[in-house]
């Protein structure tokens, strides 16, 4: 919950375009901020996965980690150098805790030695590039600080070690599945704004009923047709949600920027971005399915054609919203059809 908290404080930066548009200053801080809040998450919640037992030391250092991640998230900002030693700090106290966790899970020398000294040696470069922004300052410590975050995301997909034994790739499923149901939860806070006595429009009855077909397509893919008794480690799963759920924050933006004076081209390329990044994330874990239970050539076929006409109707009836929307109930729900009609037997 507190990261999720972390992710809604972020997605409140953008609430505000400037001339209708977002500023691309504020695009960046809203990509590495998200970026940096997931990949803690994930250290953690993999390290929990995998290893944890849940005892007084890692109850007290999850504790540490999780007041470093409010003190984070009620600090963020788009002055960059405003909130560059609380993010630096921060950073640096929620990455050492989890490397503490990884580096006892290595000096009892039994399974998952590998894996727990490779996050470690990740997290202590990660570490040593926020300590020096701390050192360097603003001017020159900022380049160490983007460094940092995208060392932190990519490494581990670079410098991989051989495991002894797979995830508990259920239980990582699990944990991805409840942060996403968080992110849809969010989107209902979002549209429940709309539903007005006083202005009554039919708008939030569409947007609610599309996320529910997206909601839907997600459950069918991951919950309902993904074997949970796999062996592997899980890489596509985790990667691939860092931007599901990205685009899911970009289309809640969308919605909250209804009503905002928005300018309309701007608003109908990010809800384009934001719905093609949700289904080209979602149906990258595919892989995790039997062969014969994939979508086939003709399958994406219907898919990439119900989007390219939905997406065109955006872009071309961009000034009329309604239209908008239509288009994408229908997309939402078209693909949601699909979907089912594959993997539901």
């Amino acid at each position: 919950m507190i990261f999720v908290y972390a992710i809604s404080k972020i997605s409140e930066l953008a609430q505000h375009p400037h001339n209708g548009i977002i500023e691309p200053w504020v695009l960046i801080s809203f990509i590495l901020y998200s970026l940096a809040v997931l990949q803690e998450w994930s250290y953690l919640t993999y390290y929990l996965n995998r290893f944890g037992t849940f005892n007084i030391k890692e109850i007290v250092i999850i504790c540490i980690n999780m007041g470093a991640a409010i003190y984070l998230s009620n600090s963020l900002s788009l002055d960059w150098e405003q909130i560059f030693y609380p993010f630096s700090i921060s950073m640096l106290i929620m990455s050492s805790s989890v490397a503490f966790l990884y580096h006892c899970q290595a000096m009892k020398k039994s399974v998952g030695e590998r894996e727990s000294i490779n996050a470690r040696n990740i997290l202590l470069i990660v570490i040593t590039l926020f300590a020096m922004c701390l050192l360097l300052g603003f001017r020159v410590g900022i380049l160490f600080c983007i460094a940092a975050n995208i060392s932190g995301v990519f490494l581990p997909m670079i410098h991989r070690v051989k495991f002894s034994n797979g995830t508990n790739f259920g239980h990582l499923k699990e944990r991805f599945e409840l942060l996403t149901i968080l992110f849809f939860g969010e989107m209902v806070v979002t549209i429940a704004q709309y539903f007005s006595p006083e202005y009554f429009t039919i708008y939030p009855f569409i947007a609610f009923i599309t996320m529910f077909f997206l909601f839907g397509t997600y459950t069918v893919l991951i919950n309902k047709s993904i074997n949970p008794n796999q062996k592997t480690r899980g890489f596509i799963l985790i990667y691939s949600h860092f931007f599901l759920l990205m685009s899911l924050e970009i289309i809640i933006y969308c919605w909250n920027l209804v009503g905002k004076n928005a300018d309309k081209t701007f608003l109908a390329i990010f809800y384009i971005v934001g719905y093609t990044g949700f289904y080209l994330m979602l149906f990258v874990n595919e892989i995790y399915l039997e062969k014969k239970m994939r979508l086939c050539k003709e399958d994406f076929f219907k898919i990439f054609g119900v989007m390219i006409f939905s997406f065109a109707v955006i872009f071309i009836f961009r000034e009329n919203f309604i239209a908008g929307e239509l288009s994408i109930l229908f997309m939402t729900f078209s693909i949601l059809l699909i979907v089912s009609r594959k993997y539901i037997k």
